[in-house]
């Protein structure tokens, strides 16, 4: 055979051999990837979640937030839910899915929007539940197709909206919201988001008017300096803790409910209804207070502070069974104006008495409460009160506080040494 054929056959054996070599590597690569795509398909398929590892009794809602519910057999999104809430789950009912139901409710939550609830109540701010004290109204809304619940009276914080109707007792009457409670907590709903229905919520009778008393000074009977110094001040507004402990007592075993500020305005807004059993305790001043208070905190009641400004600043005062309002900054002080003790609120010019109410509530973290020195006011220190932002005062009176009186004045009881728990009995009496 010539030599240059020779050569041209091996060119075309080595140029063979290239693309066979690239024909094989090409296949090796296609077989490999197959391989290792069965493999981890394989993994997959046999790859199984064991959702018990994500079931805790309590959780919180994360970035999911939606809501679930079994409709023709099927899971369907029926609503959401907001942020960081915390719900009960039921152990004994789940889908295979991973979909668990909440407690109390047909309605089930992806177990990837949750996390345990680990309960670091150390860590949360005591939840005010106000609103657990005031007796419901015999009247519901029932929504419409969708019910909004809402956490704020603006209505800009949703906390759920479910695709179902529902009738819900009403216990918080606002302009354009009712106040409904479940399981124990406040939401808000719409007014326009349905009818209101007469419905039998509750079989607890609610008052109608109750009375309100005014302490001044209470001193350590076992002290006898304080005791001393307290009835030299004044001996007929100061009584010992013994005695003002008798009274405290009366309330607790006869079950009387020792109402706050905002609940006193609620109800004379017409927006709850107080229990049966209501009674307001004030302290006016501010001098000889701790021993009253220390009683307050052994029986579990509460009462409000009218504190003079110049008496001491209000962290003095800091307890769970006290809040603090206005009794001025510094006018408290007589023979200013005629009649009367002459209180200076009745005459004094209006630019003073404003700058030390504006200087009194900015020290009280903007109360918008007061009490009138010496029980007394008119018509001009009612209109400076208004204008200095105060929405509801206190003076004297010895009569029931009712759905009719005058927000600006309201009456009390005054207690003095010679008061028993005759009398107390006598002045809380509700009918």
């Amino acid at each position: 055979m010539p030599k240059y054929k020779k050569r041209k056959l091996r060119k075309r054996s080595k140029v063979f051999l290239v693309i066979l070599t690239c024909v094989v590597l090409s296949v090796a690569s296609i077989v490999l990837s197959l391989y290792v795509s069965n493999r981890n398909n394989k993994h997959k398929v046999e790859e199984v979640i064991n959702y018990e590892d994500y079931f805790h009794d309590k959780v919180i809602t994360m970035s999911g937030k939606k809501l679930y519910k079994v409709v023709d057999d099927k899971i369907t999104e029926w609503g959401n839910i907001k942020k960081n809430m915390s719900l009960e789950l039921l152990s004994d009912d789940y889908l295979k899915d991973g979909y668990f139901k909440i407690k109390d409710t047909s309605y089930y939550i992806d177990y990837k929007d949750i996390e345990e609830d680990k309960g670091e109540e150390e860590n949360k701010e005591e939840k005010d539940t106000f609103y657990l004290n005031y007796v419901p109204y015999n009247e519901s809304i029932k929504t419409k197709d969708k019910t909004t619940l809402y956490s704020d009276l603006d209505t800009k914080l949703e906390v759920a909206t479910i695709n179902d109707s529902y009738t819900l007792p009403i216990t918080i009457k606002e302009e354009n919201v009712y106040g409904v409670v479940i399981d124990d907590e406040l939401y808000y709903v719409k007014k326009d988001s349905g009818e209101v229905v007469e419905n039998k919520n509750t079989d607890l009778g609610h008052t109608e008017s109750f009375a309100a008393l005014v302490y001044h000074f209470v001193y350590d009977a076992n002290n006898q300096d304080e005791k001393n110094r307290c009835l030299k001040a004044n001996s007929t507004i100061c009584i010992s803790d013994t005695q003002f402990k008798s009274h405290l007592q009366y309330l607790k075993d006869n079950g009387y409910y020792t109402a706050t500020m905002r609940d006193v305005e609620m109800f004379l807004d017409k927006k709850v209804q107080l229990p049966y059993k209501t009674v307001v305790i004030t302290i006016d001043d501010g001098y000889f207070t701790s021993a009253s208070i220390k009683a307050l905190e052994e029986y579990n009641m509460h009462a409000t502070l009218f504190l003079i400004g110049i008496a001491g600043e209000p962290e003095n005062y800091e307890s769970p069974s006290i809040e603090i309002h206005s009794h001025t900054y510094n006018l408290h002080n007589g023979g200013v104006c005629p009649g009367g003790q002459g209180s200076p609120l009745k005459c004094m010019d209006k630019e003073k008495l404003l700058e030390d109410l504006k200087k009194s509530r900015e020290q009280l973290n903007g109360s918008t409460v007061f009490c009138y020195p010496f029980f007394e006011y008119n018509d001009y220190a009612i209109e400076v009160l208004k204008e200095a932002g105060f929405t509801m005062a206190f003076a004297g009176g010895r009569k029931r506080i009712t759905l009719e009186s005058n927000k600006m004045a309201l009456p009390r009881y005054g207690i003095v040494s010679d008061t028993y728990v005759e009398d107390i009995a006598r002045f809380v009496k509700v009918g």
